[in-house]
């Protein structure tokens, strides 16, 4: 077996998928040649188990979630999250003997916050007949994906997915139209992104759409009261772009395309039935972005209702969203219901009738287009100027299609 590979037994046991039982270690001080070859053995076994949850999960998890699947697989322990994402951190730092990283940095979600920008753009082709065929292919085959008609055309209601884990935007994304616009809000969120939900409330209601939030997150004091929270960050988010806007409009409309009090706001989880049913993990504690413990009477906000309300009912504990990345189909089920509720089936069939018509008469015309290139190809005239307007002048009546706005 070559160093880092993965023996018989081991594929084995993923094959029955067994996970690993814990986060190999080599250990410090001096470390003999056989214990690193064991390590690394072990470290090989783990990754593979990683790419086998990467590939049944559709996504790679960022290292919160993957703590939480660390967790469901009884590799650590909910007191464990600290030290598994630094074994994370450092394991995607180091190499083996092959000069292979431990644990491929694919395997772990980028931040998106901190991705190198900038591209060089410019065209793979070395002729200009080589860029003009590859345009005409292209033309062909956006013909056929020609959808004119939007998906809310034959809709009524406009949800938006808010969400405070790009995690969980991953798990629902596989159960959801690409229309269906997603946000990910951390905390109180920054203004841009709070702007932009405003945005899409008024774009629903100015298209006779009805907006609805759709909320999940974590299974805590502020999560489980999160409509109110959600009302109150937006509505002066909504002041300031009502101010703003200079596009000429009653005042009574545009106070109610911009209003937030009559907006639609929906918590659909996590819910304490969702998480019993699923066995999603509890975590000990309430400790806030201070760092201190909800359950400590000396926390500013311990005596609040809501508070008090939430310890009588669940005690001083809670259930972060991430956890859901260890139960996928039932999130997957868990979007689909909530999204059932808002989206028109019988709409959706009738945009999808729409837009095969479209896209069949767009492909008609291409391949029709397409036939007369190709005529002006072999007379060895489209690509000479002087040829192809005299062809034009000749052939046009046969080889273009109908239409005044048919300019050679």
């Amino acid at each position: 077996m070559a160093s880092g590979g993965i023996s018989t037994l081991q594929e084995i046991l993923l094959m029955i998928q067994i996970a690993p039982t814990r986060l190999p270690k080599m250990g410090s001080g001096r470390v003999s040649l056989q214990r690193r070859k064991e390590y690394e053995s072990e470290m090989a076994f783990f990754r593979a188990w990683m790419q086998q949850t990467v590939e049944s999960l559709g996504f790679s998890p960022g290292s919160r979630s993957w703590c939480y699947l660390f967790e469901d697989a009884h590799i650590i322990t909910k007191g464990d999250f600290t030290k598994a994402t630094k074994w994370l951190a450092d394991a995607r730092k180091s190499f083996d003997s092959d000069g292979k990283p431990l644990i491929p940095r694919r395997f772990v979600a980028k931040d998106d916050a901190r991705q190198m920008t900038g591209a060089d753009v410019y065209d793979k082709e070395k002729t200009a007949r080589d860029y003009i065929n590859s345009e005409i292919r292209d033309m062909q085959a956006r013909a056929r994906q020609w959808w004119p008609a939007s998906f809310w055309k034959y809709q009524h209601s406009y949800p938006i997915l808010w969400t405070e884990k790009a995690d969980l935007v991953k798990l629902f994304e596989p159960a959801m139209h690409p229309a269906i616009k997603r946000f990910t809000g951390k905390g109180w969120a920054d203004i841009n992104s709070r702007a932009n939900v405003v945005q899409e409330v008024v774009w629903a209601r100015d298209n006779n759409l009805e907006p609805v939030i759709l909320y999940c997150g974590d299974h805590d004091p502020a999560g489980v009261q999160i409509s109110d929270m959600i009302r109150s960050n937006l509505r002066p988010i909504a002041e300031v772009l009502l101010a703003e806007q200079d596009i000429p409009m009653s005042y009574e409309f545009s106070r109610a395309l911009y209003s937030m009090e009559g907006l639609e706001i929906v918590r659909f989880g996590l819910n304490t039935d969702f998480i019993e049913d699923n066995d999603l993990l509890w975590i000990d504690g309430l400790e806030t972005s201070s760092g201190r413990d909800l359950n400590d009477p000396g926390h500013p906000d311990h005596n609040k209702p809501h508070v008090q309300q939430y310890l009588a009912e669940h005690g001083p504990r809670k259930v972060e969203a991430n956890a859901l990345i260890t139960r996928p189909e039932a999130a997957q089920q868990l979007i689909t219901d909530v999204l059932d509720q808002y989206i028109d089936a019988d709409g959706v069939e009738r945009w999808e009738a729409e837009n095969r018509e479209a896209s069949k008469e767009a492909t008609e015309k291409v391949e029709h287009l397409i036939k007369m290139l190709t005529f002006l190809d072999t007379q060895g005239w489209l690509y000479s100027g002087h040829k192809l307007e005299a062809a034009a002048e000749i052939h046009r009546a046969k080889t273009l299609p109908s239409g005044p706005e048919i300019d050679v």
